[in-house]
């Protein structure tokens, strides 16, 4: 394996690799570093990155440097490819991670309409605890009704994966 401090010396797929394995072991410094590099190289020769890379940067820059620059970066990757979970999944990271709860469970809500099974927007999904839907929408949510029925319907939930 290659030393990951020693970039100039790498592939540009061994920066790639060294990056977002760094990026999902969250050595979010390690990844900035290592994706930083893949990215200035294709810029150099201008080459076309890759919108799920570019989201994989922003993750990086996000925790690693500056949020808001990480959230532009990754919102670039997200106009060029709005059916990547993947790309959902570190928009709704950084979301997160500036404070921003309603956006990223918007972001989380629109890749889990593309990919269900994504265990990634999943588990965030979880971490935040997005509230169910109303039992009866036009009743507010501490109506005694709903209150009950939401309950209930959760019992039965509880039983049903039993």
């Amino acid at each position: 394996m290659p030393d990951p401090s020693d970039t100039w010396s790498l592939s540009e797929e061994q920066l790639l690799h060294i990056g977002r394995n760094a990026l999902w072991l969250e050595k979010y410094r390690e990844a900035y570093e290592a994706l930083s590099e893949y990215c200035d190289r294709l810029k150099k020769r201008h080459r076309w990155i890759p919108p799920a890379t570019l989201a994989c940067y922003g993750l990086a820059v996000g925790y690693a440097e500056n949020v808001r620059e990480g959230t532009n970066i990754c919102l670039e990757a997200f106009s060029q490819d709005r059916h990547n979970a993947n790309i959902h999944f570190c928009l709704a990271r950084l979301y997160v991670l500036a404070g921003s709860k309603r956006n990223a469970i918007e972001v989380i809500t629109q890749g889990l309409r593309l990919s269900r099974g994504h265990r990634g927007l999943n588990a965030l999904r979880k971490a935040l605890g997005v509230r169910q839907s109303l039992p009866i929408p036009f009743l507010s949510r501490q109506n005694a009704v709903n209150v009950r029925l939401g309950r209930a319907l959760r019992k039965l939930k509880g039983n049903s994966t039993a």
